[in-house]
């Protein structure tokens, strides 16, 4: 049996996605979410939800919304890939060419962005690829710096791809 995620974890998940990247939480009305300890889950409600679901055998079931990293919650890659054509705010476009970089080096120096500092939504050619950790230039660093926060499982098959396609090949 699912249990609804707490007002603590509903609060966490709207001040991320509704604040940090302008989704209105009207886009989220109709989600169960539900929380595994780490990792908070999504599911579209519906009518006898709780019924079709007790009659299923299963580890996990729907999109994972928000992930704990230490102290905070981080947005999913694939959850902003989902709602990525809502994302209003904190949004940085790549080209090929820094997305190619960002894929295989992990990170991005040189990066000056008109976002706020913390989690961004990243953005090639093709939409939302996922999630970046965006740092202001400081007294440590002068350049700005993009950090991947791309699921290392899906790194291979992108990176494979972002090969694929440079030119000459």
């Amino acid at each position: 049996m699912l249990t609804s995620a707490n007002p603590a974890e509903k609060r966490a998940l709207q001040a991320i996605y509704e604040e940090r990247f302008g989704i209105p939480a009207r886009a989220m009305e109709e989600w169960f979410v539900y929380s595994t300890g780490s990792v908070l889950w999504g599911l579209r409600d519906a009518p006898h939800l709780d019924e079709a679901l007790a009659a299923l055998r299963f580890e996990r079931t729907g999109l994972p919304l928000l992930r704990r990293a230490g102290r905070f919650w981080k947005p999913t890659t694939v959850a902003l890939q989902v709602v990525g054509k809502f994302v209003l705010r904190n949004m940085l476009e790549l080209s090929r060419q820094e997305l190619e970089t960002i894929l295989i080096e992990g990170e991005l120096r040189g990066t000056r962005a008109d976002v706020e500092q913390g989690y961004v939504a990243l953005t090639g050619p093709d939409g939302v690829v996922g999630c970046g950790l965006y740092l202001d230039p400081d007294e440590d660093h002068n350049e700005g710096l993009l950090i991947s926060q791309l699921s290392k499982a899906r790194w291979s098959g992108m990176i494979s791809s972002a090969v694929q396609a440079l030119p000459g090949r």
